[in-house]
């Protein structure tokens, strides 16, 4: 189940967030939510590796399902993409394809008798076009697309859906699954879908193209892969025939499995996992090939929206109206339900579920990792407090925060950041009393100590930005903790007592942000969203290694001012109104925090000074805001969230063996 089309959906969008930073975009209200019961239960998807190590996991499995209240269980049949094992093994004893090592002993059939046997309805969920073993095999088979020269490439374990050869492999596996395992109640098709807008470009799809438009009788000369860029600029026929052409070979696909799966049992239940912006989105993003229309009329009993909206940098109200358009599209051609992420915190999942209203009933849950009690708890938590409570409180006040990212990096050098920048704000925020949070990269601290010095004992907050605005994730995993390091022990030794961090350009990692919890930071604002097309709350985020710690993650909202200035391209007074309206719509959402973040240098910019002086006074003038440092707004955030979620682990491994370090921390979790 692919979760990482970010770029795609990015560019998709890129031209609506920027509108919006000048225009008031239409906003999308909750749905008022009629309490009702949760009469279906929970459908979940199970990943094999994790799970299914011996007969007594899979018992211990079953159970928890049972008593959980589980009623559907999509089970991996085939490995979806290449980790534990590689895409395209198989779970089960087969001579179609390899088959994953200690899957050889058909511990997956006693897994699917024994959901059965517990009145659980098992599923199979199977991969298609997303296929390593079938791509090493048939080298033919591979899909091709096009780079920004114009140039093909091989896309990596990607099959081309029009070779007829790859579609009968696929459908003899299908027909295979639903023939030997016949406590099985449905069909799940994944993967079934191009990568990118731009394949398969291979040879067969190229001039099945150039025939269709009549290429060479029209243009004079071979069809070549930079046509379909240039296409796409355009949209014109071409463009038009291309994705016509590529939703045809989606649906054929469906069409041979489905025949050979009413071979093997007639009438059997089939469904399918699809991207959801192909049917929000679909002129504007083509990446899928998925046209839900053709699909739904294609034999397919039941299309299934993959919603993980908090991946896509989107929100839960895109996820309503991406089923309302593919509602519209489906009609009563096939059920329609969709699936979310089951590792959501509680209040994430609560708000999601409340944004989607009467379609909540229709979720099933992904997620990648172990079904464990723990997991389970925090899900059914959000699950039973939804249908039993009905919408949550909102928090009675917001927490604005003034973030300043204080670093070099849209200056020539360190000399260019003049102290007197930092002054000029200092300034302002006495006039205004109002406590201000810097975040700042060491060697700044190290150069001009003394002007945030002053800072502090005028009662704002110095948190970190690593040592000299290093990108953490472009670095070995050995600098990425040593730009955490350096940055920390640089603001330590000057006496500055940190309880923050945000990573240059949000550039975050789960290693470097494992290592904030090891320090036991108390936040890391390594993110950013627009509330007024995207959605990010306050969370927790545990430790990527399982280890009993975990940091809440506070957002900044964009645009910030050089976003706003040099990005957007719009006035000051414009980037004022741009974070009016995003403030209104946090507190229309009732978010416990806004975070506005800019940088030093626009205390050189008098416009922009005049912006942030007239924005302090609007938070002001809103009784529902209180203008806090970043550490004020994270116990305010903590207050908020530990009304949902679970208790926060208590271990005393939370301290690793660090060297000690030079500046002292506070526990992140109180």
């Amino acid at each position: 189940m692919n979760k990482l089309p970010h770029q795609i959906i990015l560019r998709a969008l890129a031209a609506a967030m920027i509108v919006g930073l000048v225009l008031s975009l239409e906003l999308i209200t909750a749905p008022q939510i009629v309490q009702q019961q949760n009469t279906r239960g929970l459908s979940i998807v199970v990943r094999m590796p994790l799970h299914l190590t011996s007969d007594e996991s899979i018992e211990a499995l079953v159970n928890r399902f049972a008593e959980r209240g589980v009623q559907r269980v999509w089970v991996q049949m085939k490995q979806d993409e290449t980790d534990e094992f590689i895409a395209g093994s198989l779970f089960y004893p087969s001579n179609l394809a390899p088959v994953a090592a200690g899957f050889e002993d058909n511990r997956l059939g006693r897994f699917i008798e024994a959901l059965a046997a517990h009145g659980i309805e098992p599923l199979a969920w199977l991969p298609v076009l997303h296929d390593r073993q079938a791509w090493e095999m048939h080298p033919d088979w591979r899909a091709v697309t096009i780079a920004k020269d114009g140039k093909t490439v091989v896309q990596e374990d990607w099959l081309c859906p029009n070779h007829p050869e790859v579609a009968q492999y696929q459908a003899e596996i299908a027909r295979e699954v639903v023939d030997r395992f016949p406590a099985l109640k449905g069909l799940y098709l994944d993967f079934i879908r191009y990568d990118d807008d731009f394949s398969c470009a291979c040879p067969l799809c190229l001039t099945e193209l150039a025939e269709r438009v009549n290429w060479q009788e029209r243009m004079g000369r071979p069809l070549e892969p930079g046509d379909i860029l240039r296409a796409a600029e355009k949209s014109d026929s071409l463009w038009q025939a291309w994705t016509g052409m590529r939703a045809e070979k989606i649906v054929s696909v469906v069409d041979t499995i489905r025949d050979a799966v009413d071979e093997a049992r007639p009438d059997f239940h089939m469904g399918a996992f699809v991207l959801p912006f192909s049917s929000d989105y679909y002129e504007l993003n083509t990446q899928s090939g998925q046209d839900l229309e053709r699909m739904s009329q294609a034999g397919l009993d039941e299309i299934v929206l993959m919603g993980y909206w908090d991946d896509w940098e989107l929100s839960p109200w895109w996820v309503r109206r991406s089923l309302e358009t593919a509602d519209d599209l489906v009609g009563d051609n096939a059920d329609l339900t969709f699936v979310l992420d089951g590792d959501m915190g509680v209040r994430r999942t609560r708000l999601t579920l409340e944004a989607l209203g009467d379609w909540a009933s229709e979720a099933g849950w992904f997620h990648y990792g172990h079904w464990s009690d723990s997991e389970f708890d925090r899900l059914q938590r959000a699950v039973d407090g939804f249908y039993q409570e009905g919408p949550m409180p909102r928090p009675d006040q917001v927490s604005v925060v003034i973030r300043i990212d204080t670093e070099p990096d849209y200056q020539p050098s360190y000399d260019a950041v003049k102290p007197e920048m930092i002054e000029t704000l200092l300034t302002l925020f006495a006039e205004e009393e109002v406590k201000a949070t810097f975040i700042t990269v060491g060697k700044l601290a190290e150069l001009q100590p003394d002007v945030l010095r002053r800072a502090v004992e005028q009662g704002h907050e110095i948190g970190s930005h690593a040592y000299n605005h290093e990108q953490i994730d472009s670095l070995a995993l050995d600098k990425q903790i040593a730009a955490v390091d350096h940055g920390l022990d640089a603001l330590g030794a000057l006496g500055f007592q940190v309880y923050g961090f945000g990573a240059p350009r949000n550039s975050i990692t789960d290693e470097a942000r494992d290592r904030l919890m090891e320090w036991n930071l108390e936040y890391d604002g390594s993110a950013a969203y627009d509330p007024l097309s995207s959605f990010m709350d306050v969370q927790y985020v545990g430790h990527s290694q399982g280890k009993q710690a975990r940091i809440l993650v506070i957002p900044f909202i964009m645009p910030n001012d050089w976003d706003a200035r040099y990005e957007a391209g719009i006035s000051a007074p414009e980037m004022l109104k741009a974070w009016q309206q995003r403030l209104d719509r946090v507190i229309e959402l009732g978010e416990p925090v806004f975070v506005l973040d800019i940088h030093q240098w626009s205390a050189s910019q008098p416009d922009n000074l005049t912006a942030l002086r007239d924005f302090i006074r609007y938070v002001k003038s809103r009784p529902e805001c209180r203008l806090v440092t970043l550490r004020e707004a994270a116990r305010h955030a903590r207050e908020v969230l530990d009304r949902y979620e679970l208790p926060a682990p208590t271990s005393g491994d939370q301290k690793p063996p660090l060297p000690a370090p030079q500046v002292q921390f506070v526990t992140g979790v109180q």
